[in-house]
């Protein structure tokens, strides 16, 4: 009786266990306790929910740089005529949050899944990727600065060779103007007292915060840098007879110069030199504070007080070295190898500098608060990497970014400026600069480091410059080009 009872039961129990076996296989749907439907009515069954990235957010930051250099460059026509825009590029890295990226099971019930891969590591997110374009402003030979007179809508361009180009557009407005609307005029002339050859010319170009005063920096006969400064008339014409010497010093080669100047946040004019020249630092002028080489000068321009200081010149009083005892008084910061060039970020406040470097590295280093004292390292370093010295410098500024000499057919950084104009919202708070071998336009962040533009200029990118408005403008080594979004 025991026996055919347990045969009973174990019948009752087969035979409900193929009733809904069948009833799966006739495509009725079945569900967890929550009503999530497990097996989908009318078929298979899907596959298991997989978490996937996009090619785009998988791919590592060498990948992103690597696939940017192997980009063909993109055409870029002159006379003055628009220029053809990039195609539009991939955007960069991108790590999704788990809310955002895994797929929804629709089940609480554990299910087979396949093996996930392995997610990227988080990548900051660069500005947007926005088609762009240079437009050719004007044709001329070797553009090296560019600056805008306070309160005056217009562009002065400095020429290695000597003379200052003024562009102005009728009713003002240069940083939107249509091309073919400007007018050129050169306002001051002084190729018979500049020498230009090998790194030397008119290298810098400044206006005094109160527009009423011109600074050009250049180099004379005799391989001396000079500053000097000038007399502007209202409608801004220099009085060429009127020029005074603000300050000069005795070059021991013909390079390395550096030679940019430009007024800080508090009114003072800071004066970029290089190391003297030569190779490796011959003079081992970049870790000497007591000297003008390899460092940046800051200076208030204007004749002095007191006349028993003797200099053309006043010293700031909370200069590092102002009294004179630990280095020279108008060093502001040293350790510099031939800085090309140096910026204010107009909203922050914040110096950078873009360094040339030797055989490795081309260095950028953004100093907050403008960056007082500070040791840039060369030639104790070059970069983050030993050069003279295996020991680091005390208080050494590592660079803020930094990319390998001759590699990509880089050779030599050209700084630019932080953007902040308006036309071109996804590139603001990004610094632009780029390099003289390659002439690709590329931008940083400390957040995203840095991301190709996807745009090439058409000749060597010898400087930047910043119009009234912020907008960017690129100089080469026959024209002067706008940076607008197209």
């Amino acid at each position: 009786m025991l026996r055919t009872s347990i045969l009973s039961v174990s019948t009752a129990l087969a035979v409900l266990i193929c009733v809904l076996l069948l009833a799966g296989c006739r495509g009725e749907s079945t569900s967890d306790l929550g009503g999530n439907v497990l097996v989908s009515s009318g078929g298979d069954a899907p596959a298991a929910p997989v978490v996937t990235q996009s090619p785009e957010e998988t791919q590592s930051p060498e990948e992103s740089e690597a696939s940017d250099s192997q980009r063909p460059p993109k055409d870029v026509s002159g006379g003055g005529s628009e220029n053809q825009a990039p195609e539009p590029q991939a955007e960069s890295p991108e790590t999704e949050s788990p809310e955002t990226s895994q797929a929804a099971t629709g089940s609480d019930a554990p299910q087979t899944q396949a093996e996930p891969p392995v997610p990227a590591p988080p990548v900051p997110r660069f500005p947007e990727r926005i088609p762009l374009r240079l437009i050719q402003v004007a044709e001329l030979p070797q553009p090296l600065a560019l600056a805008v007179r306070p309160g005056e809508d217009a562009l002065y361009v400095a020429l290695r060779e000597g003379q200052v180009v003024r562009l102005s557009v009728e009713g003002g407005g240069v940083d939107g103007a249509a091309v073919e609307n400007f007018r050129q005029q050169t306002v001051l002339d002084i190729s018979n007292r500049v020498v230009a050859h090998n790194e030397l010319g008119l290298l810098g170009l400044t206006f005094s915060p109160d527009g009423e005063l011109l600074y050009t920096s250049s180099t004379a006969q005799g391989e001396i840098s000079e500053l000097t400064e000038w007399a502007l008339d209202a409608d801004g014409g220099v009085r060429d007879d009127e020029g005074r010497q603000v300050l000069s010093l005795q070059q021991p080669y013909g390079n390395h110069n550096g030679g940019d100047i430009t007024f800080g946040p508090h009114g003072y004019l800071y004066f970029a030199f290089g190391d003297g020249g030569g190779s490796g630092d011959p003079l081992r002028a970049g870790q000497d504070p007591s000297g003008w080489l390899g460092s940046v000068l800051r200076i208030d321009p204007r004749p002095p007080t007191d006349e028993a200081d003797g200099r053309p010149y006043s010293i700031p009083a909370d200069n590092p070295y102002a009294d004179g005892e630990q280095g020279a008084p108008e060093v502001w910061l040293w350790g510099v190898r031939n800085p090309w060039r140096i910026s204010f970020d107009s909203a922050t406040g914040d110096l950078w500098v873009a360094d040339v470097g030797q055989d490795k590295l081309e260095e950028i280093t953004r100093l907050p608060d403008g960056g007082a004292g500070a040791n840039l390292g060369w030639s104790a370093y070059e970069g983050s990497e030993p050069f003279w010295s295996q020991i680091e410098p005390d208080g050494h500024v590592r660079p803020t970014h930094e990319y390998r000499h001759g590699v990509d057919g880089r050779c030599s950084i050209t700084g630019g400026y932080v953007y902040r104009g308006e036309r071109i919202g996804g590139l603001t708070g990004v610094y632009l600069f780029s390099d003289y071998c390659d002439g690709v336009i590329r931008g940083f962040t400390s957040e995203a480091g840095e991301v190709s533009l996807g745009l090439t200029a058409p000749d060597n990118v010898t400087s930047f410059g910043q119009g009234p408005e912020g907008e960017i403008y690129v100089m080469t080594t026959k024209a002067l080009w706008r940076l607008e979004a197209g």
